[in-house]
């Protein structure tokens, strides 16, 4: 499955943070070349910035990168989640272009069973009845031997309560997506990485120490719009909570790869978990708060507002 780099009008994008930078430029009662100066002095990055440029970004004729934009909005103590999601227009594009994908050969709109019927997603929490039956239908897709928990005592119950599960179902509660996450430590991440223990190792560890990672297990949904929509959510709660400052994935799933490296995500590392008599490859992406937000893709999903994880449903 590809991911489309979607079409929404530039002048939005231009108008946003035209609009931030002459604010914040005001409130601090810099001329432009002042900024110009304090930019100069916390970023290589902006060693041939000139007032020209800032005149032009301000008027709206050109706007930097977003990965320009998001070092401007930190030297101000502000990320670009904030700047982007408080604009009406921004989050409109960004939620018309859940539906969005790259070429038609491997779109999973064409699923023998999901015909683009309306679904509704659910938090599933680990106490539910039937967790671990929702859990271990959600990872047939993933194929991660990693992460099979089962519930052999008390302790790995407790465990468990980290992890988040939101399933997408359709008629006759049909599974059609699913993204599983937790957040924990940098410490408890690159353990995980660099070896082949499972889900509770990893939570185990992880309750320790501070969570300051978002590591998302499993993302998969049968079309491209319910795709689109898992991602959305965990980007969401990335973005609403400053403690996290690194995104991570850590998969066996070949298509969420190829998605995560076509929206330019670098991977970090490959770890082969051998099951069963064969070899699956693990593979692990992560970057940081900043990096998510100076993605194009990334920002439009993060700014989609979804309910609290509450044990509700939460309709599209």
């Amino acid at each position: 499955m590809g991911y489309k780099k979607y079409s929404y009008p530039k002048t939005v994008i231009m108008r946003v943070f035209s609009s931030f930078l002459r604010k914040i430029r005001t409130e601090h009662n810099l001329s432009q070349e002042g900024l110009r100066a304090l930019l100069n002095e916390r970023s290589h990055s902006f060693d041939s910035l000139d007032t020209i440029s800032i005149s032009r970004w301000e008027r709206g004729i050109n706007t930097p990168s977003l990965t320009k934009q998001s070092e401007i909005a930190e030297v101000f103590g502000d990320d670009l989640f904030n700047i982007y999601s408080s604009d009406t227009d921004f989050v409109e594009e960004s939620i018309c272009s859940l539906q969005f994908s790259v070429g038609d050969k491997n779109d999973k709109a064409a699923h023998p069973y999901y015909k683009h019927e309306q679904y509704h997603i659910e938090y599933i929490p680990p106490e539910h009845d039937h967790f671990e039956r929702f859990l271990k239908l959600s990872l047939m897709y993933e194929g991660n031997p990693r992460l099979f928990p089962t519930r052999q005592d008390t302790t790995s119950i407790d465990l468990l309560k980290q992890l988040t599960l939101m399933s997408a179902f359709c008629s006759l509660s049909q599974l059609v997506g699913h993204c599983l996450f937790c957040k924990v430590s940098s410490k408890a991440l690159f353990e995980f990485m660099n070896s082949t223990t499972g889900v509770l190792d990893l939570l185990n560890i992880a309750q320790q120490d501070r969570a300051n990672v978002l590591l998302v297990l499993s993302s998969f949904g049968v079309s491209p719009q319910i795709d689109n929509h898992m991602m959305s959510i965990y980007l969401n709660q990335l973005a609403m909570d400053n403690t996290i400052e690194y995104l991570s994935f850590s998969t066996c799933d070949s298509k969420l790869k190829q998605k995560l490296m076509q929206m330019k995500i670098p991977m970090f590392k490959v770890k082969p978990v051998e099951h069963q008599a064969k070899v699956i490859q693990n593979y692990s992406f992560i970057m940081s708060r900043s990096e998510v937000m100076a993605n194009r893709n990334m920002l439009m999903l993060s700014v989609i507002p979804t309910q609290d994880m509450q044990p509700t449903t939460i309709e599209i």
